[in-house]
């Protein structure tokens, strides 16, 4: 079988946590105002075929020089980081054997998960036939406190459970089962894994996992426990196992992973753009419905490519969740293109009724932006013109 990089179409993270709302201030807005949210930003987004190992922090790859016929044991396959395991390998500690990677490295440095932070990691794994379920450990990613000899703090693993093979995610410390699947229906085949960690002590801190397969979501879990146990946190990949196995399952094998991302939970600013201060084709601004922000809205002519064109000054490259606040005091649909930078992102996204021109709402989008000025432009595609327009928010 030939294994290419899984492409995926968008980033588990990419977006808001949640959809961001934002509230309609009492008095009047200045032209462009900025408000906060939770957001997800990525923090690292390695690519084997350009970065290799470079990418973590550690290799543990045959550290007892068990196998040096076998070696190297991690590396970058194409796009693919690839783990192989020989039954002949053995770690520092014989009753067991470890091939596996820690941590995620960046050009500025390694990333510090700290107490009190909340983690994503979002990749996809290639789980083969002959990598199985024991009945004793078989960890395929974990996460860590540095240091040797310390516990894990949560662990996937490949089990057996009553004679079935499963995969499961589990808080460490107190032996918390976050969730639990069959392990054969995902072999030989690429599957997508999310990992979110809310590091705390105790009752402090959460975790939450899921299992998504072609678009099925297989496990979707979250549960409370002890997070942390000292210094850090970092993530761990690879194949660790346990000699013990008395099902017969120990085979040379190999684990591969891709398109891996960790994203970490901050305050995004929300920059509020007036549509009164915009670019306006075939509408004029007016004040005549309450409710609005800033001194007016815009209120297009009834005829489809009217539209109104704002300009956003993005510090990074990267997605943003873009909030369009409008009223349509009609019954019929007044759908609109979305355009950034002179690319239609959204088609004839719909804007319905909101009961009242002085009834507004809010439609959520997102779009990839480029460092520096942005042009987005929303344009009408029928002859009912565009709803009332209010503004438009960026969150970055």
């Amino acid at each position: 079988m030939e294994l290419t990089r899984r492409q995926l179409g968008t980033l588990f993270g990419a977006a808001l946590l949640t959809p961001y709302l934002p509230t309609r201030p009492a008095t009047a807005a200045t032209s462009a105002a900025t408000s906060a949210a939770l957001a997800w930003k990525l923090m690292w987004a390695p690519e084997a075929s350009v970065d290799g190992l470079n990418a973590f922090e550690t290799i543990e790859d045959d550290r007892a020089d068990s196998h040096p016929a076998g070696q190297p044991h991690i590396f970058p396959e194409g796009d693919n980081f690839r783990f192989n395991m020989h039954t002949v390998d053995r770690d520092s500690m014989t009753d067991r054997q470890r091939q596996e990677v820690t941590g995620n490295r960046t050009p500025s440095g390694y990333l510090q998960w700290l107490n009190g932070e909340t983690w994503r990691v979002t990749y996809s794994m290639f789980i083969p036939s002959s990598l199985k379920a024991t009945t004793t450990f078989t960890h395929i990613s974990q996460t860590k406190m540095p240091g040797t000899g310390t516990n894990p703090i949560t662990v996937t693993s490949l089990r057996r459970v009553n004679g079935v093979q499963t995969i499961e995610h589990k808080i460490f410390q107190s032996d918390i089962l976050v969730g639990r699947t069959d392990l054969e229906p995902l072999q030989d085949t690429w599957i997508d894994a999310e990992y979110e960690i809310k590091i705390g002590d105790g009752g402090a801190g959460s975790v939450r996992w899921v299992l998504r397969k072609g678009g099925t979501t297989l496990v979707d879990a979250t549960k409370t426990g002890d997070t942390f146990l000292g210094d850090r946190v970092r993530p761990k990949w690879g194949i660790y196992r346990s000699l013990g196995d008395t099902s017969g399952s120990l085979q040379n094998c190999y684990l591969l992973l891709t398109d891996v991302r960790a994203y970490k939970q901050v305050q995004a600013v929300a920059t509020r753009l007036e549509a009164e201060n915009a670019a306006i084709s075939q509408g004029v601004v007016e004040s005549n419905h309450a409710g609005f922000s800033g001194t007016g809205f815009v209120n297009t002519d009834n005829v489809a490519g009217c539209y109104v064109q704002w300009t956003y000054d993005a510090a990074t490259a990267g997605p943003a969740a873009l909030t369009l606040c409008y009223a349509n005091g009609t019954t019929a649909d007044r759908p609109m293109d979305i355009s950034v930078n002179g690319t239609i992102v959204a088609s004839g996204v719909s804007f319905a009724g909101t009961g009242a021109w002085t009834t507004w709402a809010s439609k959520n989008l997102s779009a990839t932006l480029v460092t520096g000025a942005n042009t987005i432009r929303v344009t009408g595609t029928t002859a009912n013109g565009c709803p009332n327009l209010d503004y438009l928010e960026v969150l970055q």
